[in-house]
């Protein structure tokens, strides 16, 4: 049974060694995808990568309806040359403190690609959260998008257009409306303070928003 099909239709709409600390278009080896459920009955992938990780990227809402996210999953297939996904299946991924047995998608377990990694800030619970989220996936060896390897066209334009913004980062308000947006100046701070520097004064204690950080 096939997790995924490729389609183009749906791909049209998608959007070193130093572990990567901003936003920007980087060179990665994605170690593992895993697709796992949420508390309210989404479905999400989680990207582990050698260089970051991004969780929570969400495929399906709870009436299991597809979203953004899996159009940029379905893409990140087609940079890959790979026409079907299969099902997920348990896989051991190393961290930092150990192995943890994860369903992830076969074909994505030790893949080299081009992702756009984009950081954003925002409260929570009164304290400053940092999500890792993924805007778009490229072929490594030549910058290509989904669209352009099905469609044969236009290698590299979309990453020459989206490189201008990468670097972006975006701050924003709680998504339950309890909190402004930081901003770079608290962000700035809030990372001080998160890294041990006792300089300057924390805005919050610094959150760990996945399970598997460190």
């Amino acid at each position: 049974m096939a997790f995924l099909t490729v389609k183009e239709e749906s791909v049209k709409t998608e959007a070193g060694s130093a572990y990567i600390q901003t936003s920007g278009i980087y060179d990665v080896m994605l170690k593992a995808c895993e697709i796992a459920p949420t508390k309210n009955g989404a479905t999400q992938a989680n990207y582990i990568m050698d260089k970051a990780m991004s969780f929570g990227n969400t495929l399906a809402d709870k009436t299991g309806t597809p979203i953004f996210g899996m159009k940029v999953l379905e893409a990140l297939a087609a940079t890959l040359g790979e026409e079907v996904l299969s099902d997920p299946e348990s896989t051991s991924v190393a961290f930092k403190k150990g192995a943890k047995d994860l369903m992830c998608i076969p074909e994505l377990t030790d893949v080299n690609t081009k992702v756009w990694i984009q950081f954003e800030y925002q409260p929570y619970q009164g304290e400053i959260q940092e999500r890792v989220n993924i805007k778009r996936f490229y072929r490594e060896s030549d910058g290509a998008s989904g669209t352009e390897v099905l469609s044969g066209e236009g290698m590299g334009t979309q990453l020459s257009k989206d490189e201008p913004y990468s670097t972006e980062i975006k701050y924003s308000e709680s998504r339950k409306g309890a909190g402004d947006a930081p901003t770079a100046e608290s962000v700035a701070t809030w990372k001080k303070a998160k890294a041990g520097d006792a300089s300057k004064p924390a805005t919050g204690k610094p959150v760990a928003p996945n399970p598997f950080n460190g």
